[in-house]
């Protein structure tokens, strides 16, 4: 697998935290899972995606003296993707939606109203797959928990591009739920799913 690399990025503050041993094993632990996730979601490999992550890490190790940045989140991801983009084999990749994103209670819904929910959320998923590749990346980034300002370093686009974007990709995926042939339940759903997701990506 190609290796990853870092930039050394200058500025007026360091990342002393990745100094020591215990101040790296923290950002490790911080970082994984919400890393892990993203790079799944494009390789579509577990195995792989660890691999990706482990040469991450250990390329951000052997770096860490002259890595100076301000906000070391938005790179990690950055690199995360140059690092799953460069291990993949040319294929068509999907976003899913984790099936614990909304923390819904099993015992919320009907079994009639559980199959809608997991009807709308496929829906999303597909209507979301068809973003153009910005907007999805946009998306998926924000789901994972990153702010508009570390998506823009991650992209390495402006802060506004991020934000109108991600305003533009709402408009059009409830847009289009409103103008489907689905039944009202499922349309609802749809809907509902978006505004469950719309706080999420403010």
């Amino acid at each position: 697998m190609p290796p990853i690399t870092f930039a050394v990025v200058m500025s007026t503050e360091n990342t002393p935290v990745l100094s020591t041993l215990e101040g790296f094993e923290s950002i490790f632990k911080e970082s994984y899972s919400p890393l892990f996730r993203y790079v799944n979601g494009i390789v579509k490999d577990e195995a792989l995606a660890k691999d990706v992550l482990s040469d991450l890490f250990l390329n951000l190790w052997q770096v860490k003296d002259r890595l100076k940045i301000n906000n070391l989140k938005p790179y990690l991801f950055r690199a995360a993707k140059n690092g799953a983009l460069k291990a993949l084999s040319a294929r068509n990749q999907t976003l899913t939606l984790p099936e614990d994103l909304f923390d819904i209670p099993s015992d919320t819904y009907t079994p009639f109203e559980k199959f809608v929910a997991k009807q709308s959320i496929v829906i999303v998923e597909d209507l979301i797959n068809k973003l153009t590749p910005l907007r999805k990346q946009i998306i998926e980034l924000r789901l994972l928990g990153l702010k508009y300002t570390e998506i823009a370093i991650a992209l390495d686009i402006p802060e506004k591009r991020v934000e109108y974007h991600l305003r533009e990709a709402i408009e059009q995926l409830a847009k289009t739920i409103n103008h489907t042939n689905l039944d009202e339940a499922t349309i609802a759903g749809g809907l509902m799913l978006l505004t469950l997701l719309f706080p999420m990506l403010n």
